[in-house]
């Protein structure tokens, strides 16, 4: 045994026998907290040291702790009884109780509590021992005032009440909601009633209750109980962790899985969004700092997706600075957790978030979604509906028809209770079965509609196919005497072309027809119609400027900055050229070129970011051997008018680790004669640290208030066009002139022959680059030395 390892043994000896001490005694909010931030040391540095013995019962433990420890609750005595059984885990017990340990029962027989509330002689006969013989505990209660104060001794798993008691089921409910531990749900609450009446189940349902049972049949009971405690369980929480540390990523996991949460990992930010459309989560837990991108894009990129508007997004981060913590909710995020990570702290965040979305989804009035946001408003989903229309990208996104088949026949069989709890049933089957299909909204009676997403058309018939055949394979509304159903699913491929409202009939028309035929099927329009009339070139720009930025598609190229009478070297201007999949040097893509295009699809913000991006890399790469190196970055104007930029690139260069200085932004005045950013637009951006730089390829009056704006200290001016008489760069004078008594920079570019160094020599320019100094470089390369004149 190690020395470490031998002194946090010796730690948590002491540890453990304080809180045998402390649990022995009345209960003390403020020792308990000081042992819970103990315990938490102790839990870090034995998964430091790989101690596993003491790793995992101290997260546990801790984990168990961090709620009384949060707020100050004191634990019932059950819970007090836990806390032991744990604390024995965690280290042996003293030496005269080893020779005779204590036999508990184990924790798997028993399923659950049941809280049942019932007048006297209005009992069910044999409910209790029927639950029983399930591995249930069942509690009577003749009052709801004794089965409140109970709730301070225990919290249940589920709650049976009978009809008479349903006037006071929401100042139960209410009562149990102040006494019961915050990390819990509540109970499953079930009224049971002689008779199905529509309005004493409307009435109960409003009170609180999730389903109403009409049965006085222990069995039929105990089934309508179990599919309600299954729907409440495939409600649970789901969170998705985005972190490339493996042994953070674990940590985090196991924090959650001890609390009962299912958990996902992200290492990249690459399958982010293909992992949310399966996975359904209700969080997500985002590494600030990523290997192929920032939490700030990554959050943009959530929030952009159809169904993940209003998903809690929770930062994890190291980051001290509170700007940039700031920054980050301000771009998308909910909250922002500092590693080390907190057990207490990770949960009461979960815990809260997931409760306030969930608590939007269900309020009153809200457009967000309905019961536990298995379901969508129809104005939300017709917005998101319309939002990927508007983006329809390279993946094969489908509107789908999910219809129940002969629904006349249905409706002669079940009652008016009956068609709500299958209404319930179906909405969260179809959550379950179709994981890919968000967000889900109710079309009429037992029909729905759905947005699915995948890879490509295979997938996506696939994918719907196998949804339908296990839903049809499900057995609805009672196991005892079983419904079958089947279903048609109709879907049509989503376009930039599709128009919502036409889209609906259409799949409602098509699915009512298949119907009419026996139903029972899938059918399928998937080919995208708008691919054979769109440009060739739009659909290669779009797809290259969509995935993440790599040399395989794309190249960066770096001309030098020669000093004229400027003192500085190792300055460049970088171009950024697109490079087709699989295909040589030659047919390379200009920023002329693809640049209109990207403007046309919207994605000249993806195109800035790819080039900033790869720039850094190629930087960060060279920093070593050249620390005055600084590189000229040609944006568009959406960058200043786009709020989110200057953090998103603010955090680019802290994971880089670069100085703001390395490089130098530039804009083109007719860019922004178009757009016009306001100042203070362009203040944001220049207090990330970076030089502006302004290239002044407009000469109207107009373009001369940019050439004064003091927040450009750097000027570009491209060679003009050749005269009949004297040189092109005559008709610059003016402008160098009044320029340099501004006291600007000025960078002369295009300087392709010999004659045009002298006269930007002659102009006063300070810097100049051209082909007849430098031809284009792939690297920092450059003999400055040798290049001085």
């Amino acid at each position: 045994m190690s020395a470490p390892e031998r002194a946090l043994r010796q730690r948590l000896d002491t540890f453990v026998g304080e809180w045998r001490t402390h649990l022995g005694q009345s209960w003390d909010s403020g020792r308990a907290g000081l042992l819970h931030e103990e315990l938490e040391r102790i839990s870090e540095e034995a998964e430091n040291l790989g101690v596993a013995d003491i790793a995992d019962p101290a997260l546990e433990l801790t984990v168990f702790l961090c709620s009384f420890a949060a707020t100050g609750a004191t634990p019932s005595a059950a819970q007090r009884q836990a806390m032991a059984t744990m604390i024995d885990q965690l280290a042996p017990p003293p030496a005269k109780e080893v020779a005779r340990p204590v036999k508990r029962a184990p924790v798997a027989d028993i399923r659950g509590t049941a809280f049942y509330l019932c007048p006297p002689g209005r009992e069910i006969e044999g409910l209790p021992p029927y639950l029983g013989s399930q591995r249930y505990v069942v509690r009577p209660f003749s009052a709801p005032e004794a089965m409140v104060s109970a709730f301070a001794e225990a919290t249940p798993d589920l709650l049976l009440v009978e009809d008479s008691y349903v006037p006071q089921l929401h100042n139960v409910l209410e009562a149990l909601a102040r006494t019961r531990e915050a990390h819990r749900e509540p109970p499953v609450c079930i009224v049971l009633a002689e008779a199905a009446d529509a309005a004493r189940m409307l009435f109960a349902q409003r009170a609180g209750a999730d389903a109403v049972v009409s049965s006085r049949d222990p069995v039929a009971i105990f089934a309508r109980m179990e599919e309600a405690l299954e729907q409440r369980r495939n409600l649970g929480y789901r969170v998705l962790v985005v972190e490339d540390d493996p042994a953070q990523a674990k940590f985090c996991e196991s924090i959650l899985r001890h609390r009962g949460i299912s958990t996902k990992v992200c290492p990249d930010v690459a399958s982010v969004i293909p992992t949310l459309r399966t996975f359904n989560a209700d969080l997500v837990l985002l590494d600030f700092y990523l290997p192929d991108g920032n939490g700030i894009e990554v959050a943009q990129s959530i929030r952009q997706e159809p169904g993940f508007a209003f998903l809690p997004i929770v930062f994890l981060s190291g980051e001290q600075d509170l700007d940039r913590r700031f920054d980050a909710i301000s771009m998308g995020g909910d909250d922002f957790i500092l590693k080390p990570v907190k057990p207490r702290h990770l949960l009461m965040s979960v815990d809260s978030r997931v409760r306030r979305a969930r608590a939007l989804a269900t309020s009153t009035g809200s457009n967000r979604g309905e019961r536990r946001g298995i379901l969508s408003g129809r104005e939300v989903f017709v917005q998101e509906l319309q939002n990927l229309i508007d983006k329809a990208g390279e993946s094969c996104s489908a509107l789908v028809y999910i219809g129940v088949d002969d629904i006349e026949a249905l409706r002669e069989r079940i009652s008016f209770v009956d068609v709500s709890t299958l209404s319930q049933q179906l909405a969260a089957a179809l959550a379950s079965d179709l994981p890919f299909a968000r967000p889900l909204c109710a079309y009429g009676e037992f029909a729905f509609l759905a947005i699915a997403q995948k890879e490509d058309e295979l997938a996506m018939r696939d994918a719907l196919t196998a949804a339908r055949e296990r839903l049809v394979a499900r057995t609805w509304l009672s196991s005892d005497d079983p419904l079958n159903l089947t279903f048609t699913l109709t879907a049509q491929r989503i376009t930039t072309i599709s128009r919502v409202e036409q889209m609906i009939r259409r799949l409602r028309q098509s699915t009512l027809t298949a119907q009419a035929s026996g139903g029972n099927c899938v059918l399928l329009e998937l080919r995208d119609t708008t691919v054979a009339s769109e440009d060739p070139r739009v659909r290669l720009v779009r797809a290259i400027l969509r995935t993440p930025a790599d040399t395989a598609t794309t190249v960066l190229e770096y001309q030098p900055l020669v000093p004229l009478t400027g003192n500085l070297t190792e300055q460049y201007i970088a171009r950024m050229r697109l490079k087709p999949p699989r295909t040589s040097q030659a047919i390379l893509i200009d920023a002329d070129e693809y640049l209109p295009l990207a403007r046309s699809q919207g994605l000249l913000t993806q195109a800035d970011r790819r080039q900033v991006r790869l720039a850094l890399r190629s930087i960060q790469a060279a920093a070593a051997g050249k620390p005055d190196l600084r590189v000229f970055l040609r944006l568009s104007s959406e960058a200043l008018t786009d709020s989110s930029f200057a953090p998103w690139l603010a955090t680019e260069l802290r994971s880089q680790n670069l100085q703001p200085g390395v490089v130098a932004l530039e804009f083109s005045v007719l860019d922004l004669l178009d757009s016009a950013p306001s100042d203070n637009a362009i203040e944001t951006l220049q207090r990330v640290g970076s030089r502006l730089c302004l290239r002044m390829d407009d000469d109207s009056e107009r373009a001369q208030r940019w050439l004064s704006h003091t927040s450009f200290g750097l000027l570009q001016f491209n060679r003009p066009a050749p005269v009949a008489k004297g040189s092109p760069w005559s008709g610059l004078a003016n402008n160098f002139a009044r320029s340099k008594s501004m006291g600007k920079i000025i960078i002369a570019s295009g300087v392709d022959d010999v004659q045009d160094i002298g006269e930007v020599l002659k102009l006063g320019a300070h810097y100049a680059s051209g082909a007849v100094l430098c031809d284009w470089l792939v690297d920092f390369h450059f003999d400055f030395a040798q290049a001085v004149l």
